[in-house]
């Protein structure tokens, strides 16, 4: 259909506070009438990537300091390649294809570099978001830690995400440091970490020793492994070791569950059926509920004393009140 020239548009999904919009005269709107950039031509090429507001955006101090260090970088492995102030690749015309390789070996290995860094990086977090439970007055979850932190609160740069940060956090207090610090991918560490773990204490010591065993063999052969087999093999040691192969939903997941499995037991209690007849085993289902208890009892979602957490007169639980005791006792001693 043909466009109307002086017609408008917006793009419904454009930030309320920043609308986009043009017409049919090309020109593009970015609500700021009074500064470059409240009219765009849309005919003209680049026109938007030519705005001086473009490269003070892209170019804050360290991103210069960057572009330097890789002029010096690839100028190492191949004086034919160089990189601007600005972060353009320039290639010479005597550049050869062996210079174009060596260029790509180190761009690769300066790569796989910067995955150890982001992996050391989210460890420190997890190890840091620990520390601060710990520490804490009123004994917050994993959760509630890493939103206290202000992980997700950056208006800037990197935006994490809360299950993202939450793994890293069970990497930290499963996994231990040597192990961590074995050249593996990130994924293969939180894939180890995110599987459930059995209850037993020395089951569980024995677990973890086959599971380190496996990320050792992994590092150190490479070639023989990959997230599917090393995924096939944690599966494997669980049902060895009666472990319940889920892995560590998230908490809105197992809670759904614990409710779906507490109705059951009602079902049977209170409508005089039996487990048969729903199709589930009796010590099945006493065992799912344990294990999801457990798990959220390890999370600090759940309280160990069910009691603790009913309401009474003023509407706080026993376990918000000593909370609230702790804290007020705490600050009394600072004080």
């Amino acid at each position: 259909m043909e466009q109307e020239k002086d017609t408008h548009y917006e793009l419904a999904n454009a930030p309320e506070n920043l609308p986009i919009s043009f017409n049919g005269d090309g020109k593009l709107f970015l609500s700021r009438p009074d500064s470059e950039g409240a009219h765009i031509d849309m005919s003209t090429p680049n026109s938007v990537s030519g705005m001086g507001v473009v490269s003070v955006i892209s170019r804050p101090q360290w991103v210069g300091e960057f572009f330097q260090r890789m002029d010096s970088y690839v100028k190492a492995a191949a004086p034919s390649v160089s990189i601007t102030e600005d972060g353009l690749l320039i290639l010479d015309e005597c550049a050869t294809s062996g210079d174009l390789k060596a260029t790509c070996s180190h761009l690769a290995w300066l790569y796989e570099s910067s995955m150890r860094q982001n992996k050391e990086i989210l460890v420190w977090i997890g190890e840091i978001t620990l520390d601060y439970m710990a520490r804490s007055a009123h004994d917050p979850t994993i959760e509630e830690a890493i939103e206290e932190l202000g992980f997700l609160d950056r208006e800037n740069g990197m935006k994490w995400k809360l299950s993202t940060l939450a793994k890293w956090v069970i990497v930290a207090q499963r996994i231990p440091s040597a192990i961590r610090q074995l050249p593996l991918p990130q994924t293969y560490l939180s894939e180890a970490a995110m599987f459930a773990q059995p209850e037993d204490p020395n089951k569980r010591i024995m677990f973890n020793n086959i599971r380190d065993a496996m990320l050792l063999s992994a590092a150190e052969s490479p070639q023989d492994w990959s997230r599917k087999s090393f995924s096939a093999c944690m599966k494997e040691l669980q049902h060895e070791f009666g472990v319940e192969s889920h892995r560590n939903e998230g908490v809105a997941s197992l809670q759904s569950r614990l409710i779906a499995l507490y109705r059951v037991q009602r079902e049977v209690n209170l409508e005089h059926t039996t487990y048969e007849k729903i199709g589930v085993g009796e010590e099945e289902v006493a065992a799912w509920i344990y294990n999801i208890e457990a798990e959220l009892q390890y999370r600090k979602i759940m309280n160990p004393d069910p009691v603790a957490e009913i309401p009474v007169g003023d509407g706080l639980t026993l376990a918000a009140r000593g909370r609230i005791i702790k804290k007020s006792e705490a600050i009394t001693t600072h004080e």
